[in-house]
């Protein structure tokens, strides 16, 4: 059966059709408003503050700090301020700030230690800025820090662009003078000309005027080219001077790398040399033992000769085995001649107990820094004054297999001093980092050559 339906029904039912439309038309509009608007912000050519700008901002606001970062890492690690993690993906500084250094490498921008005159003069005593001092220095005067290194720099800059320009203004207002003055030459010679054309003689004046103007022209030309020669000249001497400057700080930078690495080669060596010293007591290895003794005399004779490589003066300790392999220190000889063959001489310098354990044939000696027959390497420390001459002497060491160096590193056992050793780099470095030093005698007695 159909459903009967009245007309306000229908017309109510209409209305409700055409309201949904309207909303659903009105939702639809705001919808692809808000969808437009959204692109605009993420896509908007237009629009400052769009997604994909901003992006792009921040990653080249990270780009520019880690630049930034990687800069100082680099500049602290060169210089020594900070020491730097290796091996691993990011970088960081694994020590706080290194202060020592950074006030040695402040210190020797306003002037290097009295005690190093070879290194001449430094950046500030260049630019003449005298205010500071340094750090280890007592007395008046400020202390550099670094903030004030770049803000003196600059000033400096800034005092030398003044000058320049100073001296182009003084250019430029001499020119103007040149060309006031040149027009007042063509007046006053058109004058003089027209009195001329009109038959007149040109009177004492006008002529004194032509060569006043002639004199003016000619300073003023003078003048100009000294004040150009100074400008080129200031401009050449700031050039030198940064140029020297950053020579200098280079110059620095590579040398407390060379030293910073020689320190640690030599501090290697040194705990080698101190461990095996250790090790050698312990053992008390023999490196040779007593062919006979003269009691009277109180000589010892032993088995190490020339070709042993023994020193005269180098000191042994003696010893004999007892029961049960016990090691008894018997006392100490002293090498006082060393011979090519047979026996070298040796004085007896002490005896733990005479009466009991007096030194004899077969007793053992050991020095724990002696190594018979290892090559040796000796450098030289100032000029030969007797029998050989330094050339002489590194030819003598080379035949007796040794090996000369011109100068000390790692390797070196000992260093002969000659005439003039004091300032001798080869002998402040075996001073700093304990190597054996000799006299000139002592090696020729080493290489068996007679000293009369």
């Amino acid at each position: 059966m159909a459903e009967f339906v009245t007309k306000a029904e229908n017309k109510r039912r209409l209305a409700i059709i055409i309201i949904c439309a309207i909303v659903n038309v009105g939702a639809l509009t705001l919808g692809g408003i808000g969808m437009k608007k959204g692109g605009d912000i993420e896509h908007g050519p237009e629009n400052p503050g769009n997604i994909v700008k901003l992006r792009k901002a921040i990653e080249e606001q990270k780009d520019a700090n880690k630049a930034l970062l990687d800069n100082y890492l680099t500049y602290a690690k060169d210089i020594g301020w900070r020491n730097e993690a290796i091996g691993t993906l990011d970088r960081f500084a694994t020590t706080p700030l290194q202060a020592d250094v950074m006030k040695k490498f402040l210190s020797d921008i306003v002037k290097y230690p009295a005690s190093r005159p070879d290194m001449g003069r430094s950046i500030f005593e260049h630019f003449e800025i005298k205010k500071y001092k340094r750090w280890d220095e007592q007395g008046q005067g400020e202390n550099l820090v670094l903030t004030r290194v770049f803000e003196e720099l600059l000033a400096k800059e800034n005092e030398y662009k003044t000058k320049i320009e100073d001296l182009k203004a003084g250019i430029d207002r001499e020119k103007a003078a040149e060309v006031a003055a040149q027009k007042g030459t063509d007046t006053a010679n058109a004058a003089v000309m027209k009195d001329i054309d009109g038959g007149a003689a040109p009177n004492a004046a006008a002529a004194g005027l032509i060569g006043e103007v002639i004199r003016l022209n000619q300073d003023l030309n003078k003048t100009q080219k000294s004040n150009s020669d100074d400008l080129a000249t200031v401009e050449t001497d700031t050039i030198a001077k940064q140029n020297e400057s950053t020579t200098v700080k280079n110059e620095n930078i590579r040398k407390r790398a060379a030293s910073s690495s020689i320190k640690e080669d030599f501090k290697k060596r040194i705990y080698v040399i101190q461990h095996h010293r250790e090790e050698a007591k312990e053992r008390r290895d023999p490196d040779g033992e007593i062919l006979s003794i003269n009691e009277t005399r109180q000589l010892a004779y032993i088995n190490l000769l020339r070709k042993d490589r023994l020193f005269k003066g180098t000191r042994f300790a003696v010893y004999s085995l007892e029961k049960g392999g016990q090691k008894l220190d018997k006392g100490v000889i002293e090498v006082l001649e060393v011979r090519e063959n047979l026996s070298s001489v040796c004085a007896i310098v002490s005896t733990a107990d005479l009466a009991n354990w007096p030194l004899k044939v077969g007793d053992k000696i050991y020095n724990e820094l002696y190594e018979g027959g290892r090559t040796r390497y000796v450098a030289f420390a100032g000029r030969f004054v007797g029998k050989l001459s330094n050339e002489e002497g590194a030819a003598a060491l080379r035949k007796f297999g040794d090996v000369y160096q011109d100068k000390v590193d790692e390797k070196t056992n000992y260093v002969v001093v000659a005439d003039g050793y004091e300032e001798h780099p080869n002998y402040k470095a075996a001073l700093e980092y304990g190597i054996k030093i000799l006299r000139e005698n002592i090696l020729m007695d080493y290489l068996g050559i007679r000293r009369d």
